[in-house]
C-alpha cells in the first residue's frame, strides 16, 4: 500500500509536471504554427491546412490545460482568498474526472500530430524538425496525465476507505480519519432515588427480618 504522504507528494508534484510540460508544449507549438504559417518554397507558399490544424487543436488543449491546472493545483489557496467557489474544484470526484478529461484531450493531441509528422528523418528540414518536436512534446503531457490519473483514482479509493465522501478534498487523503470522533455517551441516571436510597432499599429487601423505619 502507498503510504499517504506520498499519494499527497504524488499528486501535488504531478500537477506542477504537468504545468511545466504545458508551458514548454505552448512555446514549441507556438514555433511549429509560426514556421507553418511562413513558409516559402522556392517563392511559393504551401498552406499545410491540415497541419495548421493539428498544432492548432494541441495549442488549444494546451492553453485550457494552463487555465484549468493551476487553478486546480492552488484551489485550496484561491478559496482562502475568498473564492468559496473554488473548493468545488477540489473533490476527489471532480479530480478524477478532471484528470481523465485532459488524459483523453492530450492522447487525441499527441496521436492527431504524429499522423501529420510521419516517421521519416526532416533531414535538415526546419519546418520538418519543428512540427516533430512539438509532436514529442505533446506525448509526455499525456503520460503525466494518464499516471496522475491513477494516484487520484489511489487517492478516492483511500478516501472512501476511511469513510469519506466524493465530495473530500483530494489532499485530504486520509479521508474520515481526520475527523473529530464523537465522546463516548454520558449516562444520565433518572432514578428519583439517590444511591444511598437505593442501597438503604436493598439493605432492607435482602433482611427482611429488620424493619424498616417509618418516615419521619
Amino acid at each position: 500500500m502507498i503510504p499517504t504522504p506520498l499519494l499527497r507528494l504524488l499528486r501535488y508534484s504531478l500537477y506542477l509536471t504537468i504545468i511545466g510540460l504545458a508551458v514548454i508544449e505552448l512555446i514549441v507549438d507556438a514555433v511549429a504554427l509560426g514556421a507553418l504559417a511562413n513558409f516559402d518554397y522556392g517563392g511559393f507558399r504551401l498552406s499545410f491546412s491540415a497541419e495548421k490544424g493539428a498544432a492548432g487543436y494541441t495549442m488549444f488543449v494546451t492553453l485550457i490545460t494552463l487555465l484549468f491546472i493551476p487553478a486546480l493545483t492552488f484551489a485550496n489557496v484561491i478559496v482562502n482568498r475568498g473564492v468559496g467557489a473554488a473548493a468545488k474544484l477540489n473533490h476527489i470526484i471532480n479530480e478524477v474526472s478532471i484528470s481523465a478529461f485532459f488524459t483523453v484531450l492530450w492522447f487525441v493531441a499527441a496521436v492527431v500530430m504524429a499522423v501529420y509528422a510521419g516517421n521519416g528523418e526532416c533531414g535538415g528540414f526546419s519546418l520538418c524538425s519543428k512540427f516533430k518536436a512539438a509532436t514529442a512534446f505533446a506525448w509526455f503531457p499525456f503520460f503525466v496525465f494518464l499516471v496522475q490519473t491513477v494516484v487520484l483514482v489511489l487517492i478516492m479509493m483511500r478516501i472512501r476507505g476511511n469513510g469519506g465522501s466524493m465530495k473530500t478534498p483530494a489532499y485530504e487523503v486520509d479521508g474520515a480519519e481526520n475527523l473529530p470522533t464523537a465522546a463516548p455517551p454520558i449516562h444520565v441516571d433518572n432514578d428519583p432515588y439517590t444511591h444511598s436510597a437505593k442501597d438503604e432499599n436493598a439493605y432492607y429487601n435482602s433482611n427482611p427480618q429488620v424493619a424498616m423505619p417509618a418516615p419521619a
